[in-house]
């Protein structure tokens, strides 16, 4: 609040003021000096009231206050005998400004105080709060922590020695304690028990300010500006995910993070490497145009869409191809119960070329199975979900299959709907996306055999050269996964390259209706 309104509140109740200070104190000259110190004390930490409605609270307590210490004052002065130098002790009182400096310093000296107590370990902290706030004898103490009574005696001794040090020095907050930065994770794998583990921000940024160096929590606790008793659960959420390592009293991001810089120098790196093979892709793709349509025949796609979705379907087996000749390795069993791996992003997944991908989604009994992949630059047209694990899984497996649907969920059925990928007539569901029977699906693969070849060693040599490069960019203790990592996004980014590539050429065009152009079906 500023001093000029704090000065007109008390102008308008100087009464009310004067009232109190009247009601406790008899001499005029008191109440009337009591008056005055009221509003000395009031006008001097104006600025720390938030509002008006704050100023009452604020008002009366400060003046309880300044007539204690009115009292105290008065009843010293009243013993007071004369010094040999014929001044008084009342006349060594400290003044207003030194009692304020004496406030100030002891408010800090306590804020110190709990800045430590937070930075505490847990042991510590909890033994340090059981002796001195809850006056519990040490082998109570002993009892409830199951320690010996020494080393309660010992973590006593141990305290008082950090307390102390700590609060003669001078701590300061690291950046991420104002700025906490984005992280984003991600996974390949089967199912994902990962998904929300980072959705708040404490979580990602202990693993980004753990990343390049191991840190103790209290350092941890000191760069994220949070204390000790919140931070510990998080720390012990992310080390038993597996995200987090503990070493000695150290912990440690334990996996890759794809980071602005990397991604940056990697596109200016290979800025030049799709150009010419994407068109030289499509073009294979094209001269085997005639006998696609063969296998495409019982689907209304012009030539622009009918290789689009060629091209997807070349791209998705070349992945296929490339971990066949090159493994990036076998699903790893991960501490949460799945299987997979899992890497981050320090951005809101700004260089992503995907908004999802699901391969290959079987049935129950494997009769048939469906895959898409969302591509960014087709994302006006063919932007379907992701997860494909539920009720939309088992409509779009009916519609290859041709079949009523056994129980109807509307908003599923709304939404493919609406995408273009399924029409539902008289109780059945229809695709609308190409769906091939096994035979005509294996003759399509053999036809684009030569182009998934030459993609799949394109895919390859991509990833390689990212690897590489993020192998470069991040801590030792993390560098034996850049190999998969880099296997796994940026072989399916190569694809995403190139469709970008093409479009931007002009080679072909991103369709204005919807239409699944990068989905396919296959039933047995």
């Amino acid at each position: 609040m500023e001093n000029k309104h704090a000065s007109q509140l008390i102008s308008d109740n100087l009464n009310n003021i004067y009232g109190y200070a009247f009601a406790r104190l008899y001499d005029k000259d008191d109440v009337d000096d009591l008056t005055q110190q009221i509003v000395y004390e009031v006008l001097r930490s104006a600025e720390r009231i938030r509002d008006e409605e704050a100023f009452w609270g604020f008002l009366w307590k400060v003046a309880e206050n300044t007539f204690r210490k009115f009292i105290k004052q008065k009843e010293r002065r009243k013993s007071f005998l004369p010094l040999p130098d014929g001044n008084t002790e009342a006349d060594t009182l400290p003044s207003p400004e030194e009692e304020l400096t004496e406030r100030e310093s002891k408010n800090e000296e306590l804020s110190r105080l709990r800045r430590e107590l937070s930075l505490l370990s847990k042991t510590n902290r909890e033994v340090c709060l059981a002796y001195y706030f809850q006056n519990k004898s040490c082998k109570e103490i002993a009892e409830q922590q199951n320690l010996s009574l020494e080393m309660v005696k010992y973590h006593l001794f141990k305290t008082r020695q950090l307390l102390k040090e700590g609060i003669g020095m001078e701590r300061t907050y690291g950046e991420k304690s104002y700025n906490p930065g984005i992280f984003r994770l991600n996974f390949w794998g089967d199912k994902n028990y990962y998904s929300n583990i980072c959705n708040r921000k404490l979580p990602g940024s202990i693993l980004l300010s753990a990343y390049y160096t191991p840190m103790t929590e209290k350092e941890l606790s000191l760069e994220l500006g949070v204390s000790m008793p919140y931070l510990e659960e998080e720390i012990k959420i992310l080390t038993d995910a597996g995200l987090l390592l503990h070493n000695k009293d150290k912990y440690q991001t334990n996996l890759v993070i794809l980071t602005k810089d990397f991604e940056k120098e990697l596109e200016n790196k290979t800025k030049d490497f799709f150009k010419n093979i994407s068109k030289e892709l499509f073009e294979d793709v094209k001269a085997l145009l005639p006998e696609i349509k063969e296998a495409y025949k019982d689907v209304d796609l012009d030539d622009n869409c009918l290789i689009i979705s060629a091209m997807n379907i070349v791209s998705v087996n070349a992945f296929n191809k490339a971990n066949g000749k090159h493994p990036y390795g076998e699903f790893k069993p991960l501490p949460l119960g799945c299987s997979g791996f899992v890497w981050g992003h320090d951005n809101n997944y700004e260089f992503m070329k995907f908004t999802g991908i699901s391969m290959h989604v079987a049935d129950s009994e494997d009769s048939s199975w469906f895959s898409t992949e969302n591509y960014k630059v087709f994302e006006k047209c063919s932007r379907i979900l992701s997860g494909w694990f539920g009720d939309n899984a088992r409509l779009i497996l009916s519609a290859i299959d041709e079949t009523t649907v056994r129980y109807i969920d509307e908003k599923a059925i709304e939404e493919l709907t609406e995408k273009n990928v399924i029409d539902v007539k008289d109780g059945a569901v229809y695709a609308k996306f190409p769906v091939f029977d096994e035979g005509t699906y294996d003759h399509l693969i053999d036809i684009l055999s030569p182009v998934i070849e030459k993609e799949a060693e394109l895919m390859k040599e991509y990833s390689d050269k990212a690897a590489q490069l993020l192998a470069e960019h991040c801590p030792p203790s993390v560098r034996d996964q850049c190999g998969t990592i880099a296997a796994i996004s940026y072989r399916l980014d190569t694809a995403a390259i190139i469709f970008e590539t093409l479009v931007k050429d002009g080679i072909i065009t991103v369709p204005d209706e919807k239409i699944p152009i990068t989905m396919w079906g296959v039933k047995k």
